[in-house]
């Protein structure tokens, strides 16, 4: 009984506690109301067998989210601390990576790993066009000494998906090692990290996995192991050698499994928006996002804003559609916001002006939150 009167006092708390912004950004996204109420529970200590068994729990379910049998950290941090962690563990100053670069976040790959002074050969397409298996090949002819390669998978600048599942094997037959950026990605498809030859990959909670920033699952595989374990001293620091958190886990994995203190409310948060995903099931969850992407873009195509990208190499999570003539999309983002409440994104880079991006990567977006949508795009009229 005492249970029941808090979690309804925690209801009405919550009511009051809301936002009154609706959320259909490229992330973070609004999240289930047991995902707050997790997060806002009293805090836990970051060790001992309690938490222990809750953190090794949650472990297991992202290793079959990202569709591995390899290991699991969970690292402190926006997604891009286990981008920096993966290049910086996985590549020595000097190696040659390649780098898939169409959109802005693969230009900021390219900087991450010119950081760590590798040397970068971007593999390049058009903005709004996936990266070509072929063009990696092409570059693995030029440059054989190439140690790996590096892709996004899904780029939101322009919300393009990128063939990782016919890449990965391309960079297995010359050895090389990939690795992925899932941070957009990780929950909004069937992900099959060993099976497309992936071997360490990064992602965030504040996206598809419908938790509150803070955390960077990080998954790595064998292969990337050995690689690490055969050049041990790339002297590229402590919090993100990933060699650092395999020890940990090996030897303090009893009840202190990471190397630093970690957001337990974060953890559990997440915990929950995983055993959502598990409830509800992926292939079913990736059914109703693709729902929810058609109708928007249906919407759009009536109103005049036409998808960046076609239905069949759209991402369910994250819609781009071009500004009619004569409309720029500052003014278009603004005015949704100041009168709607409704939060959407501009582009990003040169498309900024030319773009609007919106995200129904939140397990909580409905078709009436689209609905809502639509009506303020259309009742937009530029001064």
């Amino acid at each position: 009984m005492k249970a029941l009167v808090i979690s309804k006092h925690l209801q009405e708390r919550g009511k009051h506690r809301m936002p009154k912004d609706k959320l259909l950004i490229p992330g973070p996204v609004e999240v289930d109301f047991e995902v707050l109420e997790a997060m806002g529970s009293q805090v836990k200590p970051h060790y001992g067998p309690d938490w222990t068994r809750d953190y090794k729990e949650t472990l297991e379910m992202l290793r079959d989210v990202f569709g591995t049998r390899g290991d699991i950290f969970l690292m402190a941090g926006s997604g891009t601390v286990s981008i920096d962690a993966c290049l910086g563990s996985a590549f020595a100053t000097g190696d040659t990576i390649l780098v898939g670069e169409n959109g802005f976040f693969g230009e900021r790959m390219i900087a991450i790993a010119q950081g760590y002074g590798l040397n970068v050969i971007p593999v390049t397409a058009e903005w709004g066009k996936p990266l070509d298996p072929a063009d990696f090949e092409k570059a693995y002819k030029e440059h054989p000494d190439a140690r790996g390669a590096a892709v996004v998978h899904l780029e939101t600048s322009t919300t393009i998906l990128n063939p990782v599942d016919k890449i990965g094997p391309v960079i297995r037959a010359h050895n090389g090692l990939f690795f992925v950026d899932a941070v957009s990605s990780l929950g909004s498809l069937v992900f099959k990290m060993d099976e497309w030859c992936i071997d360490l990959c990064a992602s965030a909670t504040q996206k598809c996995l419908g938790a509150p920033p803070g955390l960077a699952p990080t998954a790595v595989g064998k292969r990337a192991w050995e690689a690490m374990d055969a050049r041990p001293n790339k002297g590229h620091g402590w919090y993100g050698d990933l060699t650092v958190w395999r020890w940990y886990a090996q030897n303090w994995g009893d009840w202190h499994p990471t190397p630093v203190t970690m957001p337990t409310n974060n953890v559990y948060a997440l915990r929950v928006g995983l055993t959502q995903l598990a409830e509800e099931g992926i292939t079913t969850r990736v059914q109703r996002y693709r729902k929810l992407a058609l109708h928007l873009r249906d919407g759009l195509r009536r109103l005049g804003w036409v998808p960046f990208t076609s239905d069949e190499e759209m991402s369910a999570v994250l819609t781009a559609a071009l500004c009619p003539s004569g409309i720029e999309s500052g003014p278009v983002v603004a005015y949704i916001a100041e009168k709607f409440h409704i939060k959407i994104s501009a582009g990003l880079g040169a498309l900024k002006p030319r773009m609007i991006r919106v995200g129904t990567m939140s397990p909580i977006t409905s078709i009436e939150d689209i609905d809502q949508l639509l009506a303020a795009l259309a009742s937009y009229k530029p001064s």
